[in-house]
């Protein structure tokens, strides 16, 4: 359960936990078209959060990071979320903001939206930051609702596969015109390396080895390994692969 103080007038105050959010019943509420109208009046409260997190992380070891991301996951996604759904659709924040509550009632109308099939519903936290949205999934000081968290870790995704996909393209290129795949292996560990801490810890812990054992080997991996060798690795943390498009190789030996 999220922890729920007393309300704040303004979504902005300098305390980390100005806006816990609690379960109260919400309001149905257009969805505006634009994440500027809805972010903007939030920016210190999208600040405390980048802080709090890079805090947090910076005096942690690895093992620890991971039990953050991990535990960020259970709340956020999978059997966990799923079996607490009703309440969590039922969150709001603490605070009178008009802008902060249309903020979490977006989120839960995008996710309800997603989850029946429908992708017209814009997505409140798409336009975000990487790193913005990766404190917003793993800010569990009641900053942020549930769904919030959520609909962040779907706009995590939208970018995450637009990433895959533009590799994936050049990745045909390179191979078609040298036969080998360097080049793929070496943006893969770029991109890897330039991920915020939290989103580094949900991939394995030899994740790097592997990469540049694969750019080492390349373009000596025999035939029967290819397969493997040009899969775009996983998250293994991912709990639910709806809400986690990238918790699925999108590229097979086919792609080539």
């Amino acid at each position: 359960m999220l922890n729920a103080i007393s309300s704040s007038s303004s979504p902005v105050a300098t305390s980390p936990r100005s806006d816990a959010a609690k379960p109260v019943t919400t309001g149905s509420a257009a969805i505006p078209g634009s994440v500027e109208t809805q972010i903007s009046p939030l920016a210190r409260l999208l600040a405390d959060s980048t802080q709090l997190m890079e805090t947090r992380v910076s005096s942690m070891p690895p093992s620890e990071q991971r039990s953050l991301a991990d535990q960020a996951m259970n709340q956020i996604s999978g059997p966990s979320y799923h079996a607490r759904q009703n309440e969590y659709d039922r969150q709001t924040p603490q605070s009178d903001d008009p802008a902060r509550l249309q903020l979490a009632a977006s989120a839960t109308a995008f996710l309800h939206a997603r989850q029946g099939g429908k992708e017209n519903v814009p997505n409140p936290f798409s336009g975000l930051s990487r790193e913005q949205l990766t404190a917003i999934v793993n800010d569990d000081s009641g900053r942020f609702t549930v769904n919030e968290r959520r609909a962040a870790d779907y706009a995590t995704s939208d970018l995450e596969q637009a990433w895959r996909r533009q590799a994936v393209q050049a990745a045909r290129a390179e191979y078609e015109s040298s036969g080998t795949r360097r080049g793929f292996f070496e943006e893969v560990l770029r991109h890897y390396q330039n991920l915020p801490v939290l989103e580094q810890a949900r991939y394995p812990s030899d994740y790097v080895e592997q990469l540049k054992n694969r750019i080492r080997l390349e373009p000596e991996i025999v035939d029967h390994d290819r397969e493997d060798a040009i899969w775009l690795p996983i998250r293994q943390l991912d709990k639910d692969p709806i809400s986690n498009p990238q918790a699925k190789p999108i590229c097979n030996a086919s792609t080539f």
